[in-house]
């Protein structure tokens, strides 16, 4: 029996040459963020908001070397001017990308290696200037209006966080994707209980806790969490977190 379970320690891209899995795909075709998946120098799939804003209209993504994608990515060619911080497992970077009108568009965000032998890394990215590719507006503006916080992690790295997540634990979409929830938010006596929740989402369980979570600032924030499976074809393939302060329920 194929095992489907995922944990940080053990999730992998596992991507063939120039594609991977229909269920990871779709996923990251549905977020309103520049999602890259490279191996050795070269970007082997690009999502749905990526290919929107190169123009380039394809479903399937043929591989190119990044140089063709993302210009002056690399350490040593990278332009500094950047405010994202980076975190163990990722590097905050700023680089140009050719938009669809031509020009070239500063994007910044984080690096992420997720394979260092196979050298594979997940890029999670955003536009810095004026000229943005139209967000997946239904989905964006759904996830944006709810009270909760949410936060969509897929193999131990955040692909999004809404408005609400923002305001609860200070840390903006750009400076949260691409690194993990229990590097930017969960204390150290919180550890194992972030663990087994991530293993029963592998599950397709649905479980709600009253809990701790650390703000940007380092202060505790009392929560009450609650954690879903992200389900594609009936399968488990991530974890969505929703968040709400306990006394913002008490509230209502």
């Amino acid at each position: 029996m194929e095992d489907t379970t995922i944990s940080p320690e053990t999730m992998r891209w596992n991507l063939p040459e120039n594609a991977h899995s229909a269920e990871q795909r779709s996923v990251l075709d549905a977020l309103p963020v520049l999602v890259f998946l490279e191996r050795a120098g070269a970007i082997v799939f690009a999502n749905a908001e990526a290919r929107q804003m190169l123009g380039d209209s394809a479903d399937a993504w043929v591989k190119r070397p990044m140089e063709e994608v993302l210009w002056g990515l690399f350490p040593g060619t990278a332009e500094p001017q950047t405010h994202l911080q980076g975190t163990r497992r990722s590097s905050p970077f700023h680089a140009t990308m050719p938009s669809r009108s031509g020009r070239l568009q500063p994007v910044e965000g984080t690096y992420s290696i997720t394979n260092a032998e196979q050298r594979e890394a997940v890029i999670v990215a955003h536009p810095t200037g004026r000229e943005r590719t139209p967000r997946r507006q239904l989905m964006e503006d759904v996830l944006a209006s709810l009270p909760e916080a949410v936060a969509i992690e897929h193999g131990d790295h955040i692909l999004y966080t809404n408005p609400a997540f923002t305001r609860m634990f200070g840390y903006s979409a750009e400076e949260a994707s691409g690194g993990s929830l229990r590097e930017l938010i969960v204390p150290e006596a919180r550890m194992s209980e972030h663990m087994a929740l991530v293993s029963g989402a592998a599950c397709q369980e649905c479980e709600l806790v009253e809990t701790v979570r650390r703000n940007k600032a380092g202060e505790l924030v009392a929560v009450h969490l609650h954690r879903a499976p992200l389900l594609v074809d009936g399968r488990a393939i991530g974890v969505v977190f929703t968040f709400r302060g306990v006394r913002q329920t008490a509230q209502n």
